[in-house]
């Protein structure tokens, strides 16, 4: 009779274990979200003349789950981003593209823009695509 109960006290933390792993791997199987992913996340352009600039970001849903960009909004109103689409599906991926135009407030040196995308991922709600670039102050 003690061997039972010694042989049952030894199992009984095994089997809880087991259910506990159980659980977790269940739960995490189940767990579908997307995850947002930014290609480069930081784009250094050199040194510029003052005209408009053309950049590409890629946007990558690296997640399980459909990922939904809510809002894109930039630093500077001489910056403008435009999604090609604004739902992606897991794996795949979307061009941000972006137009800088120093010249309609006529910027020059070192300059940073930041452009925000909102979406649902539950761990990054908000990323960020970046790019700095020199810009050639007119006639120097």
């Amino acid at each position: 009779m003690r061997n039972i109960q010694k042989k049952r006290s030894r199992i009984r933390p095994i089997l809880y274990l087991l259910v506990l792993i159980a659980a977790g791997l269940l739960t995490a199987c189940n767990n579908k979200a997307p995850q947002i992913s930014i290609e480069p996340p930081l784009q250094d352009l050199g040194t510029q003349p003052q005209q408009l600039i053309d950049l590409v970001f890629i946007v990558k849903n690296t997640g399980n789950a459909d990922l939904i960009i809510e809002k894109v909004s930039v630093s500077c109103e001489c910056t403008r981003a435009e999604l090609e689409k604004n739902t992606i599906p897991p794996g795949e991926s979307t061009e941000l593209r972006v137009k800088f135009d120093p010249a309609e407030d006529n910027l020059f040196g070192e300059i940073q823009r930041i452009i925000y995308l909102r979406s649902n991922d539950p761990i990054q709600p908000e990323a960020e695509a970046e790019f700095r670039v020199t810009i050639q102050k007119p006639g120097g």
